[in-house]
């Protein structure tokens, strides 16, 4: 897995583009002390002297949605969030594929965890990225002992940044463990996603998935692999998987905005593909992945926004 650490020398902060190191904040600050921020990731490429952003709108709506579930008083337009993100990109001028960091924070220096009578911002960075995970390998996964947090004790339908918490101690189990990555139940032992990632299952000739229950993030590159999946007559099954069905499905596919669309290779040390490469379904949502972002699919004019490199 690739480690990025370059961040773009240009930020969005306190409604102005500035130069990164100027975008800083208190150590007293709410969110920081409490993990009161809400964010997103979005995905961006490179090609041919064009940049693309992908689904940015879709990114948005999660986004000020997210705000919305956790009583956030803050609000921002299509068009204001769509601009900014204009003004970053060129400010940037990146020349390889990068990652689009937005979420809204607090400075407010209240000694309270609350989200009323809080004033809240966004703020946004960018940083190059190429794989998250390389493509070439099958991830080596382990079920964490960690338990999903439920949608009961904090919302799982919006990207909160206290919330990964939770992922952290679960990819933190996984890499001290010598794997790359882990997978999550839900408290009621179910296996929900990974620590930061969807998942889908090749299960006996069938494509599942977990179900949306109070457990799981519905991602973006989720909602986008099942529309391929739609569109090739492959029918998706969502019901609750055990840990039994992960030791023995055909593939095991995760998806996320960082991970894009990358495969399993072994679960607690039970191998899922025995050639280290990718399933045939793998390797079809790579392939229309890779067409969508190339402008080569039915929806690329609806998910991605072109900025010309030249025009910066």
């Amino acid at each position: 897995m690739s480690k990025q650490k370059t961040m773009m020398p240009f930020a969005y902060f306190r409604g102005e583009v500035v130069p990164f190191q100027d975008a800083a904040i208190s150590i007293a600050s709410h969110s920081l002390q409490y993990g009161t921020s809400c964010f997103g990731g979005i995905r961006g490429y490179f090609e041919a002297g064009k940049i693309k952003v992908f689904r940015l709108q879709d990114h948005f709506e999660r986004l000020t949605n997210a705000a919305k579930i956790l009583g956030m008083n803050f609000q921002i337009s299509w068009k204001e969030f769509h601009d900014l993100i204009e003004r970053m990109v060129k400010a940037n001028c990146p020349q390889s594929d990068f990652y689009i960091r937005p979420f809204i924070f607090s400075e407010d220096l209240e000694l309270s965890p609350r989200f009323d009578g809080i004033n809240f911002d966004l703020a946004v960075y960018m940083t190059p990225l190429g794989h998250y995970f390389d493509p070439s390998k099958g991830l080596r996964l382990m079920i964490s002992s960690w338990r999903k947090v439920s949608d009961a004790a904090m919302s799982t339908k919006a990207k909160v940044g206290g919330f990964y918490v939770n992922s952290a101690l679960a990819t933190t189990e996984a890499r001290q463990n010598g794997y790359d990555e882990a997978l999550m139940m839900d408290d009621q032992g179910h296996i929900v996603e990974a620590s930061a990632a969807n998942l889908f299952l090749v299960f006996r000739g069938e494509v599942i998935m977990p179900e949306a229950g109070s457990a799981m993030l519905e991602g973006i590159t989720r909602r986008t692999i099942l529309e391929f999946l739609e569109e090739e007559g492959i029918k998706v099954r969502a019901e609750r998987i055990d840990r039994s069905m992960v030791y023995t499905c055909d593939e095991l596919i995760l998806t996320g905005t960082a991970a894009q669309v990358a495969f399993a290779q072994s679960v607690d040390g039970r191998t899922i593909t025995t050639k280290g490469m990718p399933g045939p379904i793998c390797q079809l949502l790579r392939k229309k992945l890779a067409e969508a972002i190339q402008g080569n699919h039915s929806k690329s004019s609806l998910w991605l926004t072109e900025y010309n490199r030249l025009l910066a």
